[in-house]
């Protein structure tokens, strides 16, 4: 501001400059003229006037162009504040896209963080299933080997019977070297042996589980060849064992045609 009045200082300091300067250019004359002292008044007093008016003429210019020059710069200022403000819209704009990406990515994340979670549970349930697969997969069935038919037994106590030609073992949880078999997962599983043997003596075994009788198989002796049979479905758990023990004072065919034997399968999980 202090600029735009500047000219106007500038052109007051001329009229007053021209006002002296015209006063001594009158003095001057009326000492050189000396008998007509109004004439270079009046010259003076018009050259004033005539000064005067155009300083007048330049202060309104610049006034006028002062004017214009402020209406420029507010219209200036006011655009520059549409652009600030839109700028402002359009950086609030960009920063609200970049939170809501962000937000998106976070998303993103915890969607590809459960993914991978339920992956890794579903391997572990397939790997469970699979194995469980695996251990549902139990059956046995055995027999005597010998070299030539005879007889096991009698005792005088009951003893052991070691089935030790075997026909399946799937699951591998029959024990050939001992005659036991022992769960490996916890069912329901099912049990069947036959004996066979002459008749001059009686025939016949007892089941048990964990050394404990279950069920029993046994056939008087008689004039012919005997057999006796039996079976049972056990719940058992696992690490629960299973075997056949010949009763006391009883005896089992051993022949090479595998007339006896003891069998065992898995029906079904628990």
């Amino acid at each position: 501001m202090f600029s735009m009045k500047t000219p106007g200082a500038v052109l007051l300091l001329l009229w007053c400059g021209l006002v002296v300067v015209a006063a001594e250019s009158g003095g001057l004359q009326d000492e050189a003229i000396g008998a007509d002292p109004a004439y270079p008044q009046q010259n003076s007093l018009s050259e004033v006037h005539a000064g005067l008016r155009e300083m007048a003429a330049l202060i309104a210019e610049q006034r006028v162009e002062f004017r214009l020059t402020k209406a420029q710069i507010e219209t200036q200022i006011e655009e520059l504040k549409k652009e600030n403000g839109a700028s402002v819209v359009i950086l609030s704009a960009a920063e609200a896209r970049l939170s809501a990406s962000e937000r998106t990515v976070e998303e993103q994340r915890a969607q590809l963080k459960e993914l991978k979670d339920s992956n890794t549970d579903m391997n572990n349930k397939l790997k469970q299933l699979q194995s469980i697969s695996e251990d549902s997969k139990v059956a046995f069935s055995a027999s005597f080997s010998v070299s030539a038919s005879k007889h096991i037994g009698p005792f005088n106590t009951d003893t052991a019977l070691v089935f030790n030609h075997v026909f399946t073992n799937i699951g591998s949880a029959y024990n050939p070297n001992t005659g036991i078999f022992t769960a490996p997962v916890r069912g329901v599983y099912q049990f069947r042996y036959h004996i066979f043997a002459g008749g001059s003596n009686g025939a016949g075994a007892n089941l048990q589980r964990n050394g404990q009788h279950v069920v029993a198989a046994y056939n008087h002796k008689a004039p012919h060849d005997i057999n006796t049979s039996q079976g049972v479905s056990l719940l058992l758990e696992v690490g629960d064992t299973v075997g056949l023990r010949l009763r006391q004072g009883a005896w089992v065919a051993a022949y090479t045609r595998h007339y006896t034997t003891f069998s065992g399968q898995l029906l079904f999980l628990m």
